[in-house]
């Protein structure tokens, strides 16, 4: 091991991530390791790479996709990155509308089956005698004109 260096699994249980993550991330150019050994190909972190891991953390819990993630990090215009967080937060609001959405239509089906669950059970009710409602007894109950 190089000294001061972290080795690709130290790093990864350091971070409670997989060491396919870190080749991952890598690949992707969000964080490259600080040594790589000529000879085997191995990787090697530095402990100060913690902060940028736990960035891409942070942003992969806002949802964020890793190509997203990648251009926050290689942009230093905090103003632009306000504005990438400001859209990020509108896209999670429609989500939970959406969500919302979704769990009222539960909802009103749960209302629902309830409902049916304690209506009578088919054939129960009877048929009712015709009623005619003399027209004398609509007039006198309603308003004058």
């Amino acid at each position: 091991m190089k000294e001061g260096l972290l080795s690709i699994g130290e790093m990864a249980r350091l971070n409670h991530i997989t060491i396919a993550t870190l080749l991952l991330y890598d690949r992707e150019g969000l964080l490259k390791p600080a040594f790589v050994d000529p000879d085997s190909g191995y990787r090697y972190y530095d402990i100060y790479q913690n902060a940028r891991l736990d960035m891409i953390a942070y942003m992969k819990e806002l949802g964020m996709r890793l190509q997203e993630i990648q251009t926050v990090l290689s942009t230093e215009d905090i103003t632009w990155i306000e504005a990438i967080l400001a859209e990020k937060y509108e896209q999670i609001h429609k989500e939970i509308r959406a969500l919302e959405i979704r769990r009222n239509a539960v909802e009103r089906a749960i209302r629902a089956m309830e409902r049916y669950r304690k209506s009578p059970v088919k054939g129960t009710i009877g048929r009712f005698p015709r009623r005619i409602i003399s027209m004398r007894a609509i007039f006198q109950t309603s308003r004058p004109v």
